[in-house]
């Protein structure tokens, strides 16, 4: 055998191996290098895995999209309103100059809503009186023309031209592409939601009046009908819908859509607070599955609240946004009259938005968002034409703060001039009536948001042209 030539384990050179020893020294060669693998790849798999990010990681929720609404409250035409609208203009023109101060809010939105307290029948007229109303089909399209595209039919005076009137009216509505809720052609028609779609959104509107003037709906359920929902002391004995057929109204309602305003004509007039089982109800309709309610017929404005339901939603409700436009209160002079005489010019637009989220594995919802009210004040010159310092009718609704800061810049402009030289009997004039009209303005904004809740305030964005 040849001599063994290699180092061993304790072997001497040139010694014989044993065949033990030839094995142990074979498996050696086989495993060191094995070995040394092992110890170069053992930090690598001990080291802690990198985490990576990728470079466009989603935060969650995140906005996909949304639809933005601005409210308000009741449009009556009295007498003076109408005559301003024609003297104003000819046809709608006359009409959209009464909201040419609030316009760009309801433009600005991607829906506009007013209460129509009137029919507009001019081919059925009985003729107007006090309480009693009719307008021209020039209001609607002033209205259209002003950002507004869906009003409510659903008022205790849709009656007062008759069945045929409230027929016409309706059809006058249609004509002008008016969305209106609170009636249609049959009975059950008018409990079903019109729905309105906009960047994938749905969003339903559902309407109806707890008042009829002591009118009634007809027997036939296939005639057409206004949503009637009377209080339980009504002694009208007219048939109407029960609280349990409205919520289950409400709740089929939302089913067809991703977000549901209900529109409601209720309360009493002139009250500065909403009644107690009036509050009861709008809670029961959001937990029903309302998100906002937008209430009307006070003629005042009364408090703005958020509820939030049992399984986690917000709820909106504007128990009465007060008039938006009429002759109510036309005689009120500030730190003559009572405040409470003023009320009913006082108004707020009511702003809030339909927000579709995406929140991941959570899924995608629409929730309510923007929440906010705009002061707004009736203007109505009536006592400056009594006594002659005006020969011409201005009664339009006023965004309270734009022209409190116009007011003041105006005034600012004025005290330099006054200050150079001596001002025109004209500046002092106009310095006066400036000074007198932010007091009104003023005083009416502090009762305003004290009502509503100064929470809800939101600010303007830049002064009033108003003249």
């Amino acid at each position: 055998m040849r001599p063994y030539r290699g180092g061993g384990w304790g072997l001497k050179h040139n010694a014989e191996p044993s065949p033990r020893t030839i094995f142990r020294a074979r498996l050696a060669r086989l495993l060191l290098p094995a070995g040394f693998l092992a110890l170069a790849i053992w930090p690598l798999a001990c080291r802690a895995p990198r985490q990576t990010h990728p470079a466009s990681a989603v935060s969650y929720p995140r906005e996909l999209s949304r639809v933005t609404f601005a409210v308000a409250g009741d449009v009556i035409p009295h007498g003076p309103v109408k005559k301003e609208a024609a003297s104003d203009g000819a046809g709608a023109a006359g009409w959209a100059a009464l909201f040419s101060q609030v316009s760009e809010v309801f433009r600005s939105a991607d829906f506009g809503f007013v209460n129509m307290e009137t029919p507009v029948a001019p081919k059925n007229s009985r003729g107007s009186k006090p309480f009693m109303f009719n307008a021209p089909v020039d209001l609607i399209a002033g209205l259209k023309a002003s950002g507004i595209d869906i009003v409510s039919f659903a008022n205790n005076h849709v009656m007062d031209q008759g069945w045929a009137g409230f027929a016409e009216t309706r059809e006058h509505l249609r004509e002008q592409d008016m969305l209106f809720v609170g009636s249609s052609d049959t009975a059950a028609e008018a409990w079903r939601p019109v729905i309105v779609e906009k960047n994938g959104i749905k969003v339903g509107w559902l309407g109806m009046t707890r008042w009829l003037n002591g009118n009634r709906n007809p027997a036939d359920a296939n005639r057409p009908h206004v949503n009637f929902f009377p209080y339980p002391q009504d002694r009208s004995n007219a048939s109407g819908m029960d609280e349990a057929g409205v919520l289950e109204a409400i709740a089929r309602a939302r089913a067809r859509c991703d977000l549901l305003i209900v529109s409601i004509h209720w309360g009493v007039e002139y009250a500065p607070a909403p009644r107690a089982d009036d509050i009861a109800l709008a809670h029961r309709m959001i937990d029903a599955g309302a998100s906002v309610i937008v209430g009307h017929h006070p003629h005042v404005v009364q408090k703005v609240e958020t509820y939030r339901t049992p399984d986690g939603r917000t709820g909106l409700i504007f128990f009465s946004l007060g008039n938006f436009l009429s002759n109510q209160s036309a005689t009120y002079a500030d730190r003559t009259s009572p405040d409470r005489e003023g009320d009913p010019r006082d108004a707020i637009i009511g702003l809030f938005s339909a927000i579709r989220r995406d929140y991941g594995p959570s899924g995608v919802r629409v929730e309510l968002g923007n929440i906010g009210v705009l002061p707004v004040w009736g203007e109505n010159n009536r006592n400056e034409l009594a006594i002659g310092r005006d020969n011409a009718i201005l009664i339009r609704p006023v965004l309270i703060d734009p022209e409190i800061l116009r007011l003041k810049a105006r005034l600012g402009e004025l005290g330099k001039n006054g200050g150079v030289v001596s001002p025109t009997g004209a500046e002092r004039a106009e310095a006066i009536e400036a000074t007198n009209r932010l007091k009104v303005l003023e005083d009416r904004r502090r009762l305003l948001l004290a009502r509503t809740g100064g929470e809800y305030f939101a600010r303007p964005s830049k002064p009033s042209t108003t003249p």
